[in-house]
């Protein structure tokens, strides 16, 4: 018979913890590099394994950059500025990777650093590209396991994230589906595991340890908070980044006329976002009504075969979840869920304070 899980509290705080989690993930693992993408939590994450690898006796962190083209030029100066540290051993990526980008409820994909198109930016002398005679396009998973091969990284490998399960509910569920070791998850490489030793830390938790450590941050974000901006150093092209996207030009004005450069039709998302909004209510009347009508308009408007079949197959497994649970996966409230560009990720049920 399964015990039922409750919450209790221990006599500790996040940071004591992180520091127990970080020890562990080195006990258990032959090789060990942090993700940093030079936003906050990567950086957190960065300083705290290397005060754990100084208690090792190590010299050095191994560090992996995964550099999207499409991102500030203050995160790249920031990033390019950690690569000088004595006690940082970067592998800084500049690969194609396959990504998308949002337009008025349509998702479309592009491949950053294309070989077929103008860059926005020089790659550094430094950069890893793709070896002679590769000819690839790299995905969220398969990349993992290309830099694990390509940093000759050995044995039981450990990418270690900053992603904390406060973000959203997907990664909330991601740290609790395992009762042991629940920071740690697999990948698409049975010899790579995703770790993530802060996954129980707050927003206020991150900033509290830069003041406390004197560690500064990208400047980044006091660009965002000053446009009333979510904190994040991720591409502006993503669906959650490109609703706010006239915003860019008051935080990073250089980097919203290079997109535009590249996707003048991003012009569109930047002036008609709002009028869109007021569009896809209609849509909701029309498209909302049943799962038929649904898929019909998946068949419509995604026209990459890949993010239909994507988007079909979070369709069905919607379908098959809100069999157990009408009320969490209301019609309208799943037609948004597509037509925000949000169904390459699972659909969390809608909160019961929100159902009718």
């Amino acid at each position: 018979k399964k015990m039922a899980r409750r919450k209790i509290y221990i006599d500790t705080d996040v940071y004591e913890e992180a520091k127990k989690r970080v020890h562990h993930i080195y006990d258990t693992h032959d090789s060990i590099a942090v993700c940093f993408s030079g936003g906050k939590d990567s950086l957190a994450t960065l300083h705290l394994v290397w005060e754990v690898a100084q208690q090792r006796g190590k010299k050095k962190v191994k560090v992996i950059f995964r550099d999207e083209e499409f991102i500030p030029n203050v995160v790249i100066d920031f990033v390019q500025g950690y690569k000088k540290y004595d006690w940082v051993d970067m592998d800084y990526y500049c690969v194609p990777l396959l990504s998308s980008r949002y337009i008025l409820g349509t998702v479309k994909e592009y491949v950053q650093w294309d070989i077929k198109r103008n860059h926005i930016r020089k790659k550094p002398d430094y950069a890893i590209n793709l070896r002679e005679g590769e000819n690839i396009v790299l995905d969220q998973y398969t990349c993992d396991e290309y830099i694990a091969k390509r940093s000759l990284l050995k044995g039981k490998v450990a990418f270690i994230t900053g992603i904390r399960a406060s973000e959203s509910l997907i990664r909330l569920r991601a740290s609790v589906n395992k009762l042991n070791d629940n920071y740690i998850n697999a990948s698409s490489n049975p010899r790579v595991s995703l770790c993530k030793p802060l996954f129980d830390w707050e927003e206020n938790d991150i900033f509290k340890y830069f003041y406390e450590k004197e560690i500064a941050y990208c400047r980044i974000y006091d660009r965002q908070i000053w446009a009333s901006c979510q904190l994040r150093v991720a591409t502006p092209l993503v669906s959650e980044s490109a609703k706010h996207l006239d915003k860019l030009k008051t935080i990073d004005p250089t980097l919203y006329e290079q997109c535009l450069d590249v996707f003048p039709e991003m012009a569109l998302q930047s002036r008609y976002y709002k009028e869109a909004q007021r569009y896809m209510k209609k849509e909701v009347e029309m498209y909302g009504k049943s799962f038929e009508s649904i898929k019909q308009w998946i068949k419509e408007n995604i026209k990459a075969k890949d993010q239909r079949e994507k988007a079909d197959k979070e369709l069905k497994s919607i379908m098959r979840r809100r069999i157990a649970d009408k009320g969490a996966y209301p019609l309208d409230y799943v037609f948004k869920h597509f037509r925000s560009g949000g169904f390459k990720k699972t659909l969390m049920p809608l909160q019961k304070s929100k159902r009718k």
